[in-house]
């Protein structure tokens, strides 16, 4: 019995297939560029994604030693937000504009000021304060900026379920991506007339089809099914937003569990049985779960992971291309690089901002910047700074659910910074909580695996599924010295960014 999980990444496309038993039997993966046209600007040409989806695919299903004839069932995750626009015969008209672009900040300002005219409180519809990343304020962007693609769209779409109407035909999204784009009820878990109304945005933009994560989107096409191996008719499921499928894929189903995933953005994730709203707007977002009478919640901290991956394109480069010739890794060379810094990296703090802030900052206009840097700095500091501060912007997000009273004694981390134990134990000491990995490192396209064979019948819901495939496979504790020194490390992190925001917004000015 096998299952097909399709993860569609910033930097790329995974595709695994796996067993009742949760053992990946292959993988396949394409990388992608983002495409950064202006500062704070970030699109991806979907066409791209689809041709990296029907690569990854096939190098899984060659892979994997089994008749990709035996695959039952297609479940997805996908990278939110990203606004997908398509006119009346399907076709794509522009660059999809994705989660980590920040144009749309003065239209989050303009759906303020019209909410507040129209005595709305959005917060009690949407679980969310707008933030640029969002639907919403794009199609207002779209509007103003681009009238002629405006007076195109029929449908706009998510990424993963742009992948599914590529696979079927068929349109519809799901309501873990609906909860993102501040034009969906996320309590009652539908699309919200009343904000389509109060923004001027037509209802008819978005697909009549509101799914649950283990709905069923269609069948897949005989065309695509030849191209890639797999039985033409099988199951598509509509599956999650990236972070829900990771969720699932880390068994983070439960309110007692959280998870850290460090990916090109980073994410702290957790669950409760309502909607989980921020009043004190910094940017935590509120979504449905991939579970029914589930939601969850998220800080989201913009290019983390990207900020490692900017050491190694730019810093890195000529090492990079060494490694690729020799087939090693690159990101081994570099963390272990910084495995020779002390903690705290010397003095030296580094700022995750390389395209703005979510949580808890909210700052469109904040960088990156290292922060201490003395004639004693040298590689090993710079590196392990890095590190150290993806792990303080997440612990950031830590605090505030620590503020609500949620006792995190234990993460289950996931993505690329799970692969390094000193990544591991340097959020372990900044945390103060225990990290544990889970024994499929691919959650997102592990939880599309597991929502497919809950779509498909093989398992009777989520829980089930979770129960049977997902399993801890390490644990990782802090040491207590280095909480301590990391304590005072944070304390000095925070301030910066405070000192920092005016600065930020006067060099976005002069640019």
């Amino acid at each position: 019995m096998y299952w097909l999980g399709i993860d569609l990444g910033t930097s790329g496309i995974k595709a695994v297939i796996i067993n009742e038993t949760g053992e990946v039997v292959s993988m396949g993966y394409a990388e992608q560029n983002v495409i950064t046209p202006k500062s704070g600007f970030a699109e991806q040409n979907p066409e791209v994604w689809w041709e990296a989806c029907c690569s990854a695919v096939k190098m899984a299903v060659s892979k994997g030693n089994i008749l990709g004839m035996e695959v039952r069932a297609i479940g997805f995750s996908g990278q939110m937000q990203g606004l997908v626009l398509l006119d009346s015969m399907g076709n794509v008209i522009r660059n999809c504009i994705i989660w980590m672009d920040q144009r749309a900040a003065d239209e989050v300002k303009v759906i303020d000021e019209m909410s507040c005219k129209a005595g709305i409180d959005t917060l009690d519809i949407t679980a969310n304060d707008c933030l640029p990343t969002f639907w919403a304020p794009k199609l207002l962007w779209i509007k103003k900026y681009e009238p002629e693609t405006y007076e195109k769209i029929n449908k706009i779409l998510f990424p993963k379920d742009y992948l599914a109407f590529r696979m079927t035909g068929e349109m519809a999204a799901e309501v873990s991506d609906g909860s993102l784009s501040f034009l969906m009820d996320v309590p009652y878990r539908r699309w919200s007339t009343e904000m389509f109304e109060l923004l001027g945005i037509p209802k008819s933009f978005v697909p009549n089809r509101l799914l649950e994560s283990t709905d069923i989107v269609g069948e897949l096409k005989a065309s695509v099914a030849g191209e890639w191996g797999l039985k033409a008719g099988i199951p598509v499921i509509i599956g999650g937003g990236d972070q829900i499928a990771n969720g699932i894929g880390t068994g983070i189903i439960r309110e007692d569990v959280m998870g850290a995933s460090i990916g090109t953005s980073a994410v702290v994730f957790g669950c409760s049985r309502k909607p989980f709203i921020d009043y004190n707007k910094r940017a935590i977002q509120s979504l449905c779960h991939g579970i029914p009478d589930l939601w969850c919640y998220l800080g989201l901290s913009l290019t983390a992971g990207a900020s490692l991956k900017w050491m190694r394109d730019v810093i890195f480069r000529e090492k990079k291309a060494e490694f690729e010739k020799q087939g090693k890794e690159i990101y081994d060379y570099i963390t272990s690089i910084a495995s020779k810094a002390a903690v705290g990296s010397g003095g030296v703090l580094f700022l995750p901002y390389f395209n703005g802030d979510s949580a808890p900052n909210n700052d469109p206009n904040a960088r990156a910047c290292f922060f201490g840097l003395s004639l004693n700095s040298d590689m090993p500091e710079l590196c392990r700074s890095v590190m150290e501060g993806v792990a303080f912007s997440l612990r950031e997000t830590i605090e505030v659910c620590r503020q609500t009273g949620k006792n995190i004694d234990t993460i289950r981390v996931s993505g690329g910074g799970s692969k390094s134990r000193l990544w591991r134990q340097i959020q372990a000491d900044i945390f103060d909580a225990s990290i544990a990995t889970m024994s499929v490192e691919e959650g997102p396209a592990c939880g599309a695996a597991i929502m497919a064979a809950v779509g498909s019948g093989y398992f009777s819901s989520v829980m089930e599924g979770c129960d049977a495939i997902v399993r801890v496979k390490d644990t990782i504790e802090p040491i207590r010295e280095n909480v301590e020194i990391y304590d005072e490390y944070f304390h000095l992190y925070r301030s910066l960014y405070k000192d920092l925001r005016q600065s930020f917004k006067e060099r976005a000015a002069l640019i």
